[in-house]
């Protein structure tokens, strides 16, 4: 029974009536909360109190987050080459036609989006708040919720969310994987000598997303709707914050 519920929750194909999609409070609650919890409730809430070591828990929770990214690069590499078709979808039905091929993947990606936010509650948890950045909450607040507003609206959509959507699920692979090294202990420091070239390859991301992005718009493959321009808008803060980020831990 509890194994049916799960699997009808993660894999069920009719993502358009799931709770979670269809009620506009939920999601919207959910990363608010989180945005209190890791600024100001969960600080206050440990001021006073030892640092949890949770090593275990990092440990498996890095890892499961190598293995979901894994599948969803892989995924997401399977469904642009066999949906060569709507590279340049030409009109609305088109459009809506890439949202329904895509949005069971994009349900996954935004289910593994909201599993992100506990990357904060850990910090938080372990006192690290120097590591609760504007970029680290920003980002993680933001991409949950333009993953939610995708499946809320068949009408936007082109390849280039498969293409940086793709690009993400594999850099965030490379990056579970330090951070899943690294809570293995001090002996696996010399090991991670790589640190710097995740931050890199994060500016590079969005770098080629904005191009592949900025050519759609030019040849006519991609429509600058209000979500699109919202999109185009909220990658270019991204790399500056990320470029600002790579500059002062250099």
């Amino acid at each position: 029974m509890i194994s049916s519920s799960l699997h009808n929750f993660f894999f069920n194909e009719d993502v358009e009536n799931k709770l979670i999609s269809t009620n506009r409070y939920i999601l919207p609650s959910i990363v608010i909360v989180y945005a209190l919890f890791v600024t100001w409730i969960g600080p206050s809430y440990m001021k006073n109190r030892k640092p949890y070591t949770l090593r275990g828990i990092l440990v498996a929770y890095n890892f499961l987050e190598v293995i979901i990214n894994t599948f969803i690069a892989f995924r997401v590499s399977h469904f642009m080459l066999n949906n060569t078709d709507l590279y340049c979808p030409s009109n609305i039905e088109e459009k809506v036609l890439f949202s329904q091929r895509f949005q069971h993947l994009g349900w996954l990606i935004f289910l593994n989006k909201a599993f992100d936010l506990f990357d904060t509650v850990f910090f938080v948890l372990r006192k690290k708040q120097n590591q609760v950045t504007t970029l680290h909450v920003v980002h993680h607040a933001l991409m949950p919720l333009f993953c939610w507003l995708g499946l809320r609206n068949l009408h936007f959509g082109g390849f280039y969310l498969a293409v940086g959507l793709g690009m993400n699920a594999v850099i965030h692979t490379f990056m579970y994987l330090y951070y899943g090294l690294s809570a293995l202990g001090p002996n696996m420091t010399k090991y991670l000598w790589w640190k710097k070239y995740i931050t890199i390859l994060q500016i590079v991301q969005f770098a080629i997303f904005l191009v592949y992005m900025s050519i759609g718009f030019l040849n006519g493959c991609e429509q600058p709707g209000k979500m699109e321009i919202t999109i185009f808008v909220f990658v270019s803060f991204m790399l500056v914050l990320f470029i600002n980020f790579y500059k002062q831990c250099k």
